[in-house]
């Protein structure tokens, strides 16, 4: 299943966009839409934003009354920043939820902001910009919204998305005919085309997950409220691991050899040298097959340390790796991993 984005400045054209991808079967999340419903939906959320904001928030049946919210955040900086902080992270997990929830090729999320939020990075597949000349979106956006061009024009210039890159861009500059034709085209190109081969990629071990309890490896994405979300590397899945979940990093796992420790990323590359491009044993092979292999690739394994268990491990993640990744590795960063490892598996 793709995840894209459809992105755009007010009177863009995004929501026309949105709506016929809608009316073509596939599953549209609305993002302002559902950021409002959450204050509803959310156990403890109006709290916390009232808390958060300094109190007076709440009427009296303990609802978040907007107009005072909008009043609070509207001429505050830094009060925005404080309820994007809370507001954003409930809705990234509301749209992964939603997500997993929906049976299609592909998913769509329209927002304006996403696609600078660093919270979001590494969630879409794709990103469309909806573009339209500035005078059309003002036109629209008057007439939509009633308000005077003043107003809008400084809602126009204060969206940025210069700074964005995406992987398609729809320019909405005449009938909406045409809109819709250009809609269909970028169809095409984003979700029936093949996915990106991304054996054409380096890994990076620092961002690939085992997490104790769930079965295969996973990619970091970002980080959640109350943990971490990350993808599985097999189908594509993405899971909100809480912080009580056990999650180790391949970069930080190493086994014991009679010369110290051997990082994960060299045992790997060994196999590699020794299998070419043949998979290696699975993890129900025998125990004497696993070692001959090991024996081969890493002949100075300490045999007292470094179990079957361990080598079963190993090879199914190298197997892993191999068909939905790639054994071409990125080189080591000095810089922290993506979540703080875990007891070493490799190492008991």
């Amino acid at each position: 299943m793709k995840t894209i984005l459809v992105t755009g400045g007010i009177g863009s054209g995004k929501s026309a966009v949105c709506r016929h991808l809608a009316s073509r079967g596939f599953p549209v999340y609305d993002s302002d839409d559902r950021a409002k419903r959450l204050y509803d939906e959310v156990p403890g959320l109006p709290a916390r934003v009232d808390a958060a904001l300094g109190g007076g928030l709440l009427d009296a049946d303990g609802r978040l009354d907007r107009r005072a919210l909008a009043a609070a955040v509207f001429s505050d900086p830094a009060a925005l920043r404080t309820l994007e902080s809370i507001i954003h992270p409930a809705v990234l997990e509301d749209f992964l939820r939603w997500r997993d929830a929906q049976d299609a090729g592909a998913v769509f999320m329209e927002s304006a902001i996403a696609a600078r939020l660093p919270l979001f990075k590494g969630v879409f597949d794709a990103v469309v910009l909806v573009e339209a000349p500035e005078s059309v979106r003002l036109e629209r956006a008057c007439r939509r919204d009633g308000a005077s061009p003043e107003a809008v024009l400084e809602r126009i210039r204060a969206q940025r998305f210069d700074d964005i890159a995406p992987d398609a861009v729809i320019v909405n500059d005449g009938t909406e005919e045409e809109l819709l034709a250009r809609t269909d085209e970028t169809l095409e190109k984003i979700v029936y085309l093949q996915e990106q081969n991304i054996k054409e990629m380096k890994t990076d071990l620092s961002k690939i997950l085992s997490v104790s309890g769930h079965h295969g490896l996973y990619l970091y994405i970002a980080q959640a409220r109350n943990g971490a979300i990350a993808e599985s590397l097999a189908d594509k899945k993405r899971t909100v691991f809480d912080v009580r979940s056990r999650i180790t990093t391949l970069a930080d796992i190493a086994i014991f050899t009679s010369e110290g420790e051997l990082k994960l990323k060299d045992v790997f590359e060994a196999l590699h040298k020794t299998l070419g491009e043949a998979d290696a044993p699975g993890a129900k092979s025998s125990p004497d097959q696993l070692k001959a292999l090991f024996a081969e690739a890493v002949p100075d394994y300490d045999e007292d340390r470094f179990y079957v268990s361990h080598m079963k491990k190993v090879v199914e993640w190298y197997n892993e790796l191999k068909a939905f990744a790639s054994l071409d590795f990125v080189e080591e960063e000095e810089e922290e991993s993506a979540e703080t490892p875990s007891e070493d598996p490799a190492n008991d």
